[in-house]
């Protein structure tokens, strides 16, 4: 993830899911892409936070892993914000997957995982949620403090 700084506080700092950089990131991306279309893909984004992803099953069949799953992931693998309250929302996190899960695969899960991340925070911004400014103009001030949360890395308030 890159963090883009500013130099006046009062200017909305935005944070930026790199473009992807592999082949296979992209190919992930696209596949995401179309399994939204197939409403193969679980998203809930809002003001308050939310997920995006597929479930385990899917993930595991995306990335060429035919075999037993149920302990390796979450029910459901991809991105997701925690709501911190007041407005606020923390970083765009990334599922992880159980340690004894095999090393080709794990690479492949982060690439996935990297692909939920830009598509979450596709939608984050489609919705206007990172805008510097609301729907009546003013500041958007929640989407501020939302940057400066995930400029300093914060993921949850817990």
């Amino acid at each position: 993830m890159t963090i883009v700084k500013y130099e006046n506080i009062l200017e909305v700092a935005k944070v930026e899911i790199e473009k992807p950089k592999t082949t296979s990131m992209n190919k992930y991306y696209k596949k995401l892409i179309e399994l939204e279309g197939g409403n193969e893909v679980e998203w809930d984004i809002s003001h308050r936070g939310g997920n995006y992803g597929v479930r385990a099953k899917t993930a595991l069949e995306l990335v060429g892993w035919l075999g037993e799953y149920d302990h390796y992931l979450p029910r459901n693998f991809g991105a997701y914000v925690n709501y911190l309250g007041g407005g606020l929302r923390g970083s765009i996190c990334k599922s992880d997957f159980n340690k004894d899960t095999p090393t080709k695969y794990a690479k492949e899960l982060n690439k996935l995982a990297d692909a939920c991340a830009r598509r979450y925070k596709e939608i984050e911004d489609s919705a206007g949620l990172n805008s510097e400014t609301d729907q009546d103009g003013e500041t958007n001030w929640e989407a501020m403090g939302t940057a400066m949360n995930r400029q300093a890395g914060v993921e949850s308030a817990y």
